[in-house]
């Protein structure tokens, strides 16, 4: 696959994650959903998005779903929480030692012997990367979850906690799901749109001149072959 040098017809989409990040600069964290079909382009948002965060200094943690007949509980969260492991985050803060057994049984770095009894929910993992998106070591955090049409239930509620809680947070929640298809992300979607703690960034194929632009620069030509 060639991965295209610069973003192209993608201004609009761009915005959106602007102002997302620049309000998690002034302690105003949010939810953004990026929608749309197969292969339109969202994860290169979502690439852009996490070079934008890092620019101002921001942790970025990433996590994504994958297709499966059996869904892992937590398996994006538990990605994204193990970018902040190797990140050198330690969860033993005032803040979140309380949370460190739960998430001790996602980062097996983080885990102790005598936690092997934690309660593991949606809440409590919810309520724990709030924190870790807002730790005071970083100016702000993006939490990017990626393919949530293929999320498991415990995914999903930990999302909707977070897009009901990131409010008043120094942290967002990119999150990404096709629109093509039913899923429990895009009903998630729904209701979050409708108590108007999420926001939807709808992500339409490009126009004709786009792509003309797009294959451009891919191929570094002035004009781009016919075929």
């Amino acid at each position: 696959a060639m991965l295209c040098p610069v973003l192209v017809g993608r201004s609009a989409e761009l915005q959106a994650l602007t102002s997302a990040l620049d309000a998690v600069g002034q302690g105003r964290g949010s939810a953004v959903f990026g929608t749309g079909e197969p292969g339109v382009g969202k994860s290169r948002l979502a690439r852009e998005a996490a070079a934008m965060a890092q620019s101002r200094g921001f942790l970025v943690l990433a996590g994504r779903a994958t297709e499966s007949a059996v869904p892992v509980p937590f398996r994006p969260v538990a990605e994204a929480l193990m970018g902040a492991a190797r990140a050198g985050i330690v969860p033993d803060s005032a803040g979140l030692a309380y949370y460190r057994a739960a998430l001790g049984t996602l980062v097996p770095e983080w885990s102790r012997p005598a936690d092997s009894d934690a309660e593991v929910s949606p809440l409590i993992l919810g309520e724990a990367l709030l924190r870790i998106l807002s730790l005071p070591a970083w100016p702000g955090g993006l939490l990017i979850l990626e393919d949530l049409h293929w999320a498991d239930p415990e995914t999903i509620a930990i999302v909707e906690y977070l897009a009901d809680n990131l409010g008043a947070t120094g942290g967002c929640c990119l999150a990404t799901a096709r629109d093509t298809e039913p899923s429990a992300a895009l009903d998630l979607l729904e209701s979050l749109s409708e108590r108007r703690v999420a926001t939807t960034m709808e992500v339409p194929p490009l126009s004709h001149d786009d792509v003309e632009e797009m294959a451009r620069a891919c191929l570094n030509l002035p004009d781009a072959p016919g075929a």
